[in-house]
Order: C-alpha cells, then sequence, then structure tokens
C-alpha cells in the first residue's frame, strides 16, 4: 500500500509512541493500520529523523523496563499469605514469578542496550616481568 507523507508521519508518530510506552515493534505493527516491518524500516533507512525519533523510542522503553525491574523487586504485597487456617505463608510461587520477570527483562535490556545495560568483560594483565613474550607457531606437520 502506498501512504502519502501525512499517513506515514501520522503512522510513524504512533508507532513510536507505542514503542516509548513499552510495547514491541513487531507488537505495534500487528495491528492492522500499521505497515509491515519492511516498509517501515524503509521508512527509517530513508529519513534521519526518522530513525533517530526510532532510536529514542528504543531508548526510552529501555529506560521504562529498568524501572519495571525495580517496581517488581520492590514489590513485596503478594510474598506473604495468609491460608484458611490462618498460618502465614511465604508465597514462593509469586517470588519465583517475579525473578523470572525481573531476570527476562535483564536478559532483554542487555540485548537491547548492552552498552549501558550488558555485562562489562574486561581482561586485565599485569607484566612484571620485562622480557618480551616469544611465540612460536607450529603447523603440525612432522619434520
Amino acid at each position: 500500500m502506498a501512504y502519502s507523507e501525512k499517513q506515514i508521519e501520522t503512522i510513524f508518530k504512533d508507532v513510536t509512541n507505542q514503542i516509548s510506552e513499552g510495547k514491541s515493534l513487531r507488537e505495534v505493527l500487528r495491528q492492522t493500520d500499521k505497515p509491515d516491518r519492511s516498509t517501515f524500516y524503509e521508512w527509517i533507512s530513508k529519513d534521519k529523523d526518522k530513525s533517530d525519533q526510532y532510536v529514542r523510542a528504543c531508548n526510552d522503553r529501555s529506560e521504562l523496563i529498568f524501572d519495571e525491574i525495580i517496581e517488581i523487586a520492590d514489590a513485596t504485597a503478594d510474598d506473604i499469605i495468609i491460608n484458611d487456617e490462618g498460618k502465614v505463608i511465604t508465597n514462593h510461587n509469586v517470588i519465583q514469578r517475579d525473578r523470572l520477570r525481573v531476570d527476562a527483562r535483564k536478559w532483554a535490556l542487555s540485548k537491547m542496550n548492552p552498552k549501558k545495560y550488558g555485562d562489562k568483560q574486561a581482561i586485565e594483565m599485569d607484566i612484571k616481568d620485562e622480557k618480551p613474550f616469544t611465540f612460536e607457531i607450529i603447523d603440525g606437520r612432522k619434520n
């Protein structure tokens, strides 16, 4: 379907707003009035401003997900239940579900924005010997 510039602007703004509110691009583009994925990516590739808007929307979504992690981790309302006999019981099902929700969001954030939310991996070397390293390459053939 061919879209007018006004339609593109309206649709694009709606898509980026929904992404900023936490929805995935896939989820938004499934809606009946939205273009397919390739059309959306074509709009981004042809217009730097649209590309920047999309990046901002994705960053906003990351921040929202980060806030959700804190909310889930801090929520304790359902951690304790009182059974029919009046006995206080720890609700391990809710605690495990919350752990899964937090872990899933942490993993997603590490993929969405690895520089900000990914695990840093660094190799440090402390070389005190002043002799240079020597490497010998062996090609595996018999001499």
